[in-house]
């Protein structure tokens, strides 16, 4: 099939093949995107029951409109050719790849399995079944949003199709009810869900063996060690979880992905505050001094020596994390108790952030706004962390709860821009960070974020102007994310000598940051300069830890 045109699309690779399908990259010759085309295989194309479930799995799919569940363009072939699914293309790494690497980190493995139990969540209100989820068909994008891929094993609640004695599932994350033929429900997607919670701390699946037989008896009548064994850190409430979600009797399990979405969110919230702790006199005014945070990205915490007056950071707009804030405000003896509560509440939080806790200092900032729901720092901060987590609409409606309450929360201006421009609104995005440095003309931050998002669309020229202004009016301590982005957009208008100028200024002033250490090899390697190239990508190596960036270094390096 490389090689060849089918309808409007030139198929360009296969990406894999699956028991209903195979799967392979294409072009679409009149909108000009990448896309994935699967295919039913020619053996089930005469097939009219398996043409009949290839048919339901795509209309059901195509109903699911979630920003965790892989999009469904189209049907294709209905005229009696070859059935095809025209499905989003994303590039990312899957969980199965991830796990390669060893277990994951505690807190991204929550987040996998939240935002998995969300997606799930939308299919199973339109009683749709993946029946296959396991770490291949879980991937998370460049950009960290999480996909769940090929619902080429749905059920239908109304609709149940089988392919003779084809089993159907993957056997060593199907559901003891699953293997044994009986009928599914919502409850056996959680199983699986738990089992690849468990590989993600464990880094090794809960039921194993040398052939298949041996795995399906593990699964239906051995106890699974504990996660605790492999895991250490792993605290109460998430073992807790992982058991109920392997739960052999499914009456026993989580009856819904919203209870384990709501376990997941409430277990690491943090235990109410005592009475006897919350001052209730008055309440301290807000300052903008408090409380020191770290700039981080998603993949790398930076030394709290980086950042002061009391923000949470990110630099552009691909990999930042949003702005949490404690500013100005006043309150009366009437509302002291809440609103004490929902700052030593949006403190937490703020710190919790800083050492790259995000799920924590979710549960944090939604507290604080339950104990004061007018607290706009803390809608703000709320926007700042579902960026971090890849929840762009939800980041976008905390910031609008923060802006209708103080039209002059920068912050909130801030998290807003970063989410449009991950969700594609440029233009929107851009009016919000001039909105943010319009009224702070030193927020760095906004700045830089501004320029990125120039150069991401191609505008580099543009955003040299920006850059230029943001210089200008830079604090002292931050004006390294001004020089990284001017090399930036000298590389992307292949000015490699000013590039490597300002990047080498961004640098010498903070030499950690691993964008800018990308960058600066990535420079010397286009002006043929291995010699410096080298060890810059060797260092870029021990500063990134997202899997697919490091692979792309190792290649570079090993070019």
């Amino acid at each position: 099939m490389v090689g060849k045109k089918v309808a409007h699309y030139e198929i360009e690779s296969e990406l894999g093949q699956g028991g209903m399908g195979v799967v392979y990259q294409a072009k679409d010759t009149l909108l000009g995107r990448t896309v994935a085309l699967k295919f039913l295989p020619a053996m089930f194309s005469r097939d009219e029951d398996a043409k009949k479930r290839f048919i339901h799995e795509a209309r059901a799919v195509s109903a699911l409109d979630h920003p965790n569940i892989a999009v469904v363009h189209e049907i294709g072939g209905l005229d009696g050719d070859e059935l095809f699914i025209v499905m989003a293309y994303y590039n990312g790494q899957t969980l199965e790849d991830i796990i390669e690497d060893g277990p994951v980190d505690l807190d991204d493995a929550v987040r996998y399995t939240l935002e998995t139990a969300r997606g799930l969540s939308q299919a199973h209100a339109k009683s749709i079944i993946h029946r296959d989820i396991k770490p291949g068909n879980i991937m998370v994008t460049e950009s960290g949003l999480l996909k769940i891929l090929d619902f080429g094993l749905a059920k239908v609640s109304d609709v149940t199709m089988t392919l003779g004695a084809m089993s159907l599932g993957t056997l060593a994350y199907m559901s003891p009810e699953q293997a044994q033929g009986q009928g599914v429900d919502n409850r056996t997607d959680l199983w699986a869900l738990g089992v690849v919670f468990y590989e993600m701390l464990a880094g090794k699946r809960p039921f194993d063996g040398p052939y298949d037989a041996a795995i399906l008896y593990a699964a239906a009548n051995e106890d699974h060690e504990s996660v605790r064994s492999w895991r250490e850190d792993a605290p109460d409430h998430i073992v807790d979880i992982v058991d109920r979600l392997l739960q052999k009797n499914p009456d026993k399990r989580y009856q819904s992905a919203d209870e384990l979405i709501s376990d997941l969110e409430s277990a690491t919230a943090p235990p109410p505050l005592p009475a006897a702790e919350v001052a209730v006199e008055s309440a301290p005014a807000e300052t903008d001094e408090a409380p020191v945070a770290a700039a981080v990205t998603k993949s790398v915490g930076v030394s709290k020596s980086v950042l002061i007056a009391g923000a949470i950071i990110g630099i552009g707009a691909v990999g930042a994390i949003g702005w949490s804030v404690i500013k100005g405000g006043e309150e009366t003896v009437a509302v002291a108790l809440d609103r004490e509560a929902a700052r030593v509440h949006l403190t937490e939080g703020i710190e919790r952030q800083n050492g790259g806790q995000y799920s924590l200092a979710l549960a944090s900032f939604e507290q604080a706004i339950m104990a004061d729901s007018t607290f706009a720092p803390a809608w703000s901060s709320l926007s700042a962390v579902h960026f971090q987590l890849n929840s762009f609409e939800r980041s976008i409606q905390a910031a609008d709860r923060a802006l209708a309450m103080d039209a002059t929360d920068t912050g909130a201006y801030y998290n807003k821009g970063l989410s449009l421009a991950e969700m594609g609104h440029i233009e929107g995005s851009l009016q919000q960070m001039e909105a943010a440095v319009r009224l702070n003309s030193s927020f760095t931050q906004a700045y830089s974020a501004w320029g990125d998002i120039l150069i991401e669309d191609g505008r580099a020229a543009e955003a040299l102007e920006i850059l230029e202004v943001g210089g200008q009016n830079a604090e002292p301590g931050l004006r390294f994310i001004i020089y990284k982005n001017q090399g930036k957009a000298h590389m992307a208008l292949q000015q490699y000598s000013e590039a490597i100028n300002f990047l080498e200024a961004s640098y010498q002033e903070y030499p950690e940051w691993p964008e800018t250490v990308m960058l600066l090899a990535r420079a010397y390697d286009l002006t043929d300069d291995r010699d410096r190239a080298t060890p810059l990508w060797e260092k870029y190596l021990t500063l990134e830890s997202d899997p697919s960036k490091r692979a792309a270094a190792r290649a570079r390096l090993n070019q």
